[in-house]
């Protein structure tokens, strides 16, 4: 499969908060923006940011599918509490 990179501009504290939320739920904000574009392409509606969250759920298909990418990984609840230097550590024990 072919990819193609899509990149936009958000206000730096969205980000930060969203990004905080996007980590605790053992996602990256790459699989946030692929399960919206997936979304749009399947149904060929573009999500109105007015009407609430409810407009930005994923299709089931696409939630099962990260839903077994997300098991396949194990628990990261640990993970979400490190630092850049402690996630780098740990990184670094494993090769060690």
């Amino acid at each position: 499969m072919a990819t193609a990179v899509v990149s936009g501009r958000v206000d730096a504290q969205v980000k930060a908060r969203a990004d905080a939320f996007i980590r605790a739920a053992g996602l990256s904000s790459g699989d946030v923006i692929r399960v919206v574009w997936e979304r749009i392409a399947r149904t060929g509606e573009i999500p109105d940011a007015g009407d609430g969250a409810e407009q930005f759920d994923a299709a089931p298909d696409s939630l099962e599918r990260l839903g077994e990418l997300r098991a396949s990984f194990g628990s990261c609840e640990d993970l979400v509490s490190l630092d850049d230097n402690q996630m780098r550590d740990m990184i670094a024990s494993r090769y060690a």
